[in-house]
């Protein structure tokens, strides 16, 4: 009978650490590869993926899954594709809620995640980056501040209006949950929101996911997750209201 188990490209400070945690969620055996982000003075790519990530495949970044022999050693690049796949293959008891749970309000969520807080987290890096800049019209200020992070409040409210057990999904994490984690430990980590104060459900659902003892290990297995790597330019906030 042939293999299955995956193997796992897992580079740090990144996110791939939400399949990490996902794949010890799950309890399954895999192999785990770790790679570090090219150093700050790379001369052409600081921070990039180093090369022999780059080597695997096409696409060369992380998270990247290998499934295992039995479903055709197939390439499998991008956090959803990989969270999706996972959860359908092994998650045997159904956990996660994709097949008999309410996969329609997971969906909703991860659409949420992946449009909106995806959107807000990578405009708002680009800014802390220096690679684009606020303009001076009228609407210039909404791409700063809370107003920037209207999504947070939609999470939030899902939250509180949702399924009772204080995750999006109900008492254990659904798919929407392992992929919310990424931007909101980014907003977190770099300070661009303050979740205690704004968005209490969502801070209580932060704290959750970090005390969970499937969290912790993928912490101790990876190689790093500091968000906080990546410089900031000082003078971006300078139009901020």
């Amino acid at each position: 009978m042939a293999d299955n188990k995956p193997t796992f490209h897992h580079l740090n400070s990144s996110q791939s650490q939400r399949i990490l945690w996902l794949l010890e969620e799950l309890g399954i055996e895999y192999e785990l590869v770790l790679h570090s982000r090219n150093p700050e003075n790379h001369p052409t790519k600081p921070f990039l993926s180093p090369p022999e990530l780059v080597a695997t495949g096409p696409y060369g970044k992380a998270p990247l899954l290998i499934t295992g022999e039995k479903d055709g050693s197939r390439y499998l690049p991008e956090s959803s594709a990989i969270a999706t796949y996972l959860i359908k293959t092994f998650d045997t008891e159904d956990k996660f809620g994709l097949k008999h749970g309410d996969w329609i309000h997971d969906e909703v969520i991860c659409s949420l995640i992946s449009t909106g807080l995806g959107k807000s987290s990578s405009f708002t890096l680009f800014l802390d980056l220096g690679i684009i800049q606020p303009g001076e019209g009228p609407l210039a200020g909404r791409v700063l501040g809370k107003t920037a992070w209207a999504v947070l409040d939609d999470l939030d409210r899902e939250l509180k209006g949702g399924p009772k057990g204080g995750y999006f999904m109900g008492g254990h994490p659904g798919r929407c949950d392992i992929l919310a984690e990424f931007q909101t430990s980014m907003a977190t980590q770099r300070n661009w929101v303050d979740l205690k104060a704004d968005y209490p459900a969502l801070y209580e659902w932060q704290q959750r996911v970090f005390a969970r003892p499937a969290w912790r290990r993928a912490l101790e297995k990876g190689n790093g997750y500091d968000l906080t790597i990546f410089p900031t330019i000082p003078e971006r906030r300078t139009n901020e209201i």
